[in-house]
């Protein structure tokens, strides 16, 4: 069950079985890829975490429905997104009550630079210069730097070229999709290591 391929029958049908090594490998695989795709498309590594947990629970409650001759990578990658769109769309929600019933709360104080690790700023750059992009562009943003997927597709130069821009004009420096390729996902849940009834 150490299987890597994006697309392994027998490990997902193992895990649809109740195989316990089985879910442990596919949670060990699927994680990373879930959790980097909802940090980006959310520009919110609080909001990441809590969603990617979501999609990870949807994913397996899906499993037995899955249809074995779609590709895994791109049914999973559409129900993270949706999720994430839920979850922008509360979000957006939340806010403009907030800003309806009170005064805008102040701006947050950043932390002194020599108060957090290189790696951690290096995260909230990117999580700052993906928040001054539209949605619909860090979609795009995302899937094309951080899946790869944007390299088997044609006619997106102009718009990647105005993401790498804003995000430079915003970063003031170099592209920052490696920063997320090297961002660690949380250890494994224990509630993640049980079998599904």
């Amino acid at each position: 069950m150490n299987s890597s391929a994006p697309d392994d029958p027998d490990l997902l049908a193992a895990v649809v079985r109740g195989d316990g090594d089985a879910l442990d490998a596919w949670y060990r695989r699927e994680h990373p890829v879930v959790h980097r795709l909802c940090t980006g498309f959310l520009a919110d590594a609080t909001e990441a975490d809590d969603v990617a947990q979501d999609a990870l629970l949807r994913l397996l409650d899906g499993l037995p429905r899955w249809d074995a001759t779609r590709s895994w990578s791109s049914w999973r990658n559409t129900v993270v997104l949706n999720l994430c769109r839920d979850r922008l769309r509360r979000r957006e929600a939340r806010r403009s009550a907030e800003e309806a019933g009170a005064r805008a709360a102040p701006p947050a104080v950043l932390p002194a630079p020599d108060d957090v690790a290189a790696g951690r700023e290096v995260r909230a750059v990117l999580m700052a210069a993906l928040t001054s992009l539209s949605p619909r562009e860090r979609e795009a943003f995302v899937l094309h730097d951080l899946q790869g997927r944007g390299r088997r597709r044609r006619g997106c130069g102009a718009r990647h070229r105005r993401e790498q821009r804003a995000l430079a004009a915003h970063a003031g420096a170099a592209p920052t999709a490696p920063a997320a390729r090297g961002a660690r996902a949380g250890p494994l849940p224990a509630a993640a290591r049980r079998s599904p009834s």
